[in-house]
């Protein structure tokens, strides 16, 4: 038997002088790569906090901060059904649902149009006179009964409507702003915009292929604080999650998995390659099914309308971006939405081609409350186009008898 001690050479396998060169060589690797790592999360880190959250909040997520005053009001303007605004009551305590103020029409009886949807159907960031509603009015010669609430999704528009049993319009229009896909498979806003902290709201499912109405939770100012610190425990059916498939990232260590995490984002990497956060949210075989909800409740909306003989009628906004591939392309991003509204007879108005009949991709910003950065609301000559294409499109149809064929106000 020969002894390993016998075989040349064997004693360098362990050399006492290599040894301590090896283990410093893995040293300075270890140490290398360390450093290397905390760059990158450095590097990550400052990316997130100076640069992607400024521009981006809506795809962070910070836990909010809830005092008990603020709760305390919150509970005061809370409506346990739609979320926001506050119930309001007439003398005789009924629920009393309220239009926007109608300079033209200053009374609140015979409406010969009501609207229903979110900020752009409200007409935020103008005045009570220049908003559309309101210039429709005095072109229609007839109360138009404008009922947008700021925020809303199309579930929420709906059950409002379907509150507003004194609601007396023969045309009811359903306002649909393209980014409200999002908004009708989510339950808590402020996964969406990361500024609304009390912002609960409700949402339908399909169940059995029907719709289910998830009604809101009414929740103590405990149970508040709890739950936006548990949220995938208490919220379900939430689409937007933190560190989920389409939710907000968590702003916490590491940054460099949180940075990777946003890239993979569907809704993140979209918005970063040009094109609408919410645009995939309209394809039929979306996991969220956020299309067909959107669909059902447009059908939802034409069938209590047909019950109260009214004629319904979905009305699409164009977004600035939206608009300009419109004209770019010749498609519009919506169409999966109007090819279900034409297979369930449903009529709408889209507005991207009345736009695109006026104006040009560039001169959109203009008709916009920040035209600089091209966002924001339609300011007043923007909401005296919509009024426009509404009334051709009701005068056009004899949806309803037109009672005047003068001009708009410039």
């Amino acid at each position: 038997m020969i002894h390993p001690d016998s075989v040349k050479g064997f004693e360098s396998w362990e050399s006492p002088e290599t040894m301590p060169v090896a283990k410093s060589n893995f040293l300075h690797y270890v140490a290398a790569t360390i450093f290397v790592g905390l760059i990158i999360e450095l590097t990550a880190y400052l990316a997130i906090q100076f640069i992607l959250f400024p521009r981006e909040p809506a795809f962070f997520f910070r836990s909010p901060s809830v005092s008990a005053p603020e709760f305390d009001r919150y509970v005061t303007v809370r409506d346990s059904l739609l979320g926001w605004p506050a119930k309001k009551t007439d003398m005789n305590g009924a629920e009393v649902i309220e239009s926007r103020p109608i300079p033209a029409y200053s009374t609140t009886e015979n409406e010969c149009v009501s609207l229903y949807g979110d900020s752009f159907t409200y007409g935020d960031e103008v005045e009570h006179a220049e908003a559309w509603s309101n210039v429709l009015s005095s072109r229609l010669n007839c109360r138009v009964g404008n009922y947008g609430i700021g925020g809303y999704g199309t579930d929420q528009a709906y059950l409002r409507f379907d509150k507003n049993v004194h609601d007396s319009a023969k045309v009811v229009i359903l306002g649909i702003f393209p980014e409200n896909v999002l908004r009708n498979v989510n339950r808590y806003r402020y996964l969406l915009d990361a500024r609304t902290v009390f912002s609960l709201k409700p949402r339908f499912v399909l169940e059995n292929d029907r719709l289910k109405l998830v009604e809101m939770p009414a929740w103590n100012r405990e149970q508040f604080v709890l739950a936006t610190q548990n949220l995938d425990k208490v919220f379900e059916h939430e689409t937007f999650l933190p560190d989920s498939e389409y939710g907000p990232v968590s702003l916490s260590f590491p940054y460099t998995w949180k940075a990777v995490k946003l890239l993979l984002s569907e809704r993140a990497r979209s918005a970063m390659l040009g094109h609408t956060s919410w645009e995939v949210f309209y394809r039929d075989d979306h996991p969220t099914q956020a299309l067909r909800i959107t669909s059902e409740i447009a059908d939802l909306f034409m069938k209590t309308g047909r019950s109260r003989g009214k004629t319904a009628l979905v009305l699409i906004y164009p977004t600035a971006r939206s608009f300009k591939q419109f004209k770019e392309t010749g498609t519009v991003i919506t169409r999966p939405l109007i090819e279900n509204l034409e297979r369930r007879r449903i009529p709408y108005l889209d507005l991207h081609e009345g736009f695109g009949a006026r104006v040009e991709k560039q001169e959109f910003c203009d008709l916009l409350t920040q035209p600089a950065t091209c966002a924001g609301h339609f300011n007043a000559k923007g909401n005296v186009m919509v009024s426009d294409i509404v009334y051709e499109y009701l005068v056009k149809s004899n949806v309803l008898e037109a009672r005047s064929t003068g001009s708009s106000a410039s």
